[in-house]
């Protein structure tokens, strides 16, 4: 299984095995950069991604999750900023859309899923993970990195956060053939307690990673994992290996 957790209900933790931890801690940083520009204008967010903010940020093409694998259904990330939230952005090719998990902070990794891990101060020990799926369901949850493994608070929540899915295509039918499905995010700065600044200040930079998990046919002995910046091991939780973003006043487009 390409993910571990073990979920204890009665403490809102979530624990991941030590031995994926230290695998990552040991493994060295392969660290991609990304520089998040500032929107022009209001951002509706709706998943449609219709605004020419979007069309203008320069997009982040996720590959497999380790360096060499390859991944049948593509997907592209976008992010921009402004001194409120930090924006997001998927949209995933997916011939099947599929999803059923309908309460928030369920096991979406289980299913088709994006994903997003933010560590503002890149201390490695600290970030926020944040999953959606086709049907707009929510994951949100602070992880914190001990000597005995990943610690995952789910019982904090995400009260400023907003969040749109755009279909193309239709969910759970498999008669027909879908074409894709995007999500967009605007992540409250304000909840982000670990920055440095907030809002950032230009030239800030942040650790951070992108992933998608897509099941085609929900089979997972087909399953395509994807991300930003490729992980060492087979869990997406390898802080050493976040990519890099770092915050610009220069807007997207002029």
């Amino acid at each position: 299984m390409f993910r571990k957790f073990s979920l204890l209900a009665a403490a809102f933790t979530l624990v991941v095995a030590a031995s994926e931890s230290s695998r990552a801690s040991q493994a060295a940083p392969a660290t991609r950069h990304y520089l998040v520009k500032k929107v022009t204008g209001p951002i509706n967010i709706d998943g449609k991604l219709e605004e020419a903010d979007w069309a203008a940020c320069e997009p982040i093409r996720l590959v497999g999750y380790n360096e060499g694998v390859s991944v049948k259904q593509q997907t592209m990330a976008r992010m921009l900023w402004d001194d409120g939230y930090l924006y997001i952005s998927w949209h995933c090719e997916d011939s099947q859309i599929w999803s059923t998990l309908t309460v928030r902070d369920d096991t979406l990794y289980q299913q088709e899923v994006v994903e997003v891990f933010i560590n503002p101060d890149g201390d490695r020990e600290a970030y926020l993970e944040l999953e959606v799926n086709p049907l707009g369901t929510l994951w949100d949850g602070f992880v914190l990195k001990r000597d005995s493994g990943l610690i995952g608070i789910l019982a904090w929540n995400s009260f400023g956060l907003r969040r749109g899915v755009n279909l193309e295509g239709t969910v759970n039918d498999p008669s027909d053939k879908d074409k894709s499905w995007s999500v967009e995010l605007a992540v409250p700065l304000d909840e982000l307690v670990t920055a440095p600044n907030v809002p950032p200040k230009s030239g800030d930079k942040w650790r951070l990673n992108l992933y998608r998990i897509d099941l085609p046919q929900r089979n997972k002995e087909l399953a395509d994992y994807s991300a930003w910046s490729p992980v060492s091991g087979g869990s997406y939780h390898d802080p050493d290996r976040f990519g890099e973003i770092e915050f610009s006043s220069e807007s997207v487009r002029y």
